[in-house]
């Protein structure tokens, strides 16, 4: 359930009109605009729409074989390129950083390495207890990666909008994310061991069952504390928040909240989490390149797009397809390291390990508000080039 897509034509018109309609229109402070566009969507208004689709039109007890292979084939589209699009931008937007800033360094070449050196260890000895630990590492920074990304949504479309939260509700509305996560990790842990990744065994933590009920009533205190909070704001300063921010705020309930499973959904959430994110990456490109092509010639600008922001996406992509399927599954079938506890896929299972483990890394330096390149292309809020609104200084991002 790590590699899910949808088909990129979709995508692209989808956040064409998205950006189009967040540069062209900014909204000023207490009128955050309408419900009903496709930024909404996007940021996981779909997700929501399709999970009451799920529940309204699908057995729960039908097989949901034809949406894990729909999943599978459109993984290639979308998941696997959001994943690698976060290695492009680091070693190429800000690869002058990786060997100058402690917070690149560590992000760009200590954790890979390190990351890197276990897991070749791990197939060499043939160790599957210490691959186990891996995926239960990639399940905590993946749900912990999931809620940084929805209040990277919030903030940004926020910011875009002249919508602006003090530090103490920042806080709480990032506290009550948190506890969603919490809430779903302690769930996983407190019952017994889960279903095996690619064939390799991992451990639950046996937690006391009695924490998850308390879980929950976290969740449920401190979404009624932000939904207070939303109140008095409208009350003392007339603000509404971002639709775009509500739909992703909204969407994390809806993905780990356990009323709200399906099979069928819970196949299709990497979807919209990867949704989420190329719609910043590719409003990130689409500025940075519109930018590089003013007073060009119109045949040297298309020449640019075509080069820098298609190739962009294209190699994107092609990269994905590579790491994700086509060299892991080819070491695969030469039967190394196969067999026992360690699967018939190990090589799937430790490039799985590494780029979702070191995608977590990636985002946690480079979308950041204190970036300047995240601050001038994704915080602008006209197509005029109206200087973009500054955000609170080290404020995490992280779409």
């Amino acid at each position: 359930a790590i590699r899910i897509g949808i088909p990129t034509p979709f995508l692209s018109t989808m956040i064409a009109i998205m950006s189009d309609t967040v540069a062209a229109r900014p909204e000023p402070t207490g009128n955050p605009g309408s419900y009903l566009t496709w930024d909404v969507l996007m940021m996981g208004g779909l997700s929501i729409i399709v999970c009451l689709g799920a529940w309204a039109f699908m057995d729960k007890t039908t097989s949901v074989y034809t949406v894990a292979t729909l999943a599978f084939a459109l993984a290639f589209l979308v998941n696997h390129p959001h994943f690698l699009a976060s290695y492009m931008l680091l070693y190429g937007d800000f690869g002058k950083d990786v060997l100058r800033k402690p917070r690149y360094i560590w992000a760009g070449v200590a954790v890979p390495v390190l990351l890197g050196s276990w897991l070749v260890s791990c197939l060499i000895t043939r160790n599957a207890t210490h691959l186990g630990y891996g995926v239960s590492a990639m399940f905590f920074f993946v749900g912990w990666h999931y809620v940084k990304q929805v209040f990277g949504c919030l903030i940004v479309t926020s910011v875009q909008r002249k919508i602006f939260y003090k530090p103490w509700e920042r806080r709480l509305m990032l506290f009550s994310l948190f506890s969603i996560w919490a809430m779903s990790w302690i769930r996983s842990n407190a019952g017994g061991n889960p279903e095996p990744f690619y064939g390799v065994p991992h451990h639950s933590l046996h937690l006391w069952e009695g924490i998850v009920t308390w879980a929950y009533i976290m969740v449920g205190l401190s979404f009624v504390a932000v939904l207070v909070m939303h109140v008095n704001k409208y009350i003392e300063e007339g603000v509404k928040p971002s639709p775009p921010g509500v739909a992703a705020v909204l969407s994390l309930y809806v993905w780990f909240i356990p009323t709200f499973e399906h099979p069928g959904f819970a196949l299709l959430i990497p979807l919209f989490h990867s949704l989420q994110y190329l719609a910043f990456v590719w409003l990130l490109k689409r500025r940075q390149v519109g930018q590089a092509s003013l007073g060009l010639e119109p045949r040297e600008g298309r020449a640019v797009w075509v080069k820098r922001f298609g190739g962009f996406m294209f190699l994107a992509f092609a990269l994905g397809a590579l790491s994700f399927e086509f060299v892991p599954k080819a070491l695969d079938s030469r039967g190394w390291f196969a067999g026992g506890d360690m699967g018939v896929e190990p090589f799937i299972v430790v490039f799985n390990l590494f780029i979702n483990i070191h995608h977590y890394f990636i985002d946690n330096v480079i979308w950041r508000s204190d970036n300047e390149t995240v601050r001038q292309y994704l915080f602008q809020t006209s197509a005029r080039k109206e200087p973009a609104p500054r955000p609170p200084e080290g404020v995490p991002v992280r779409v």
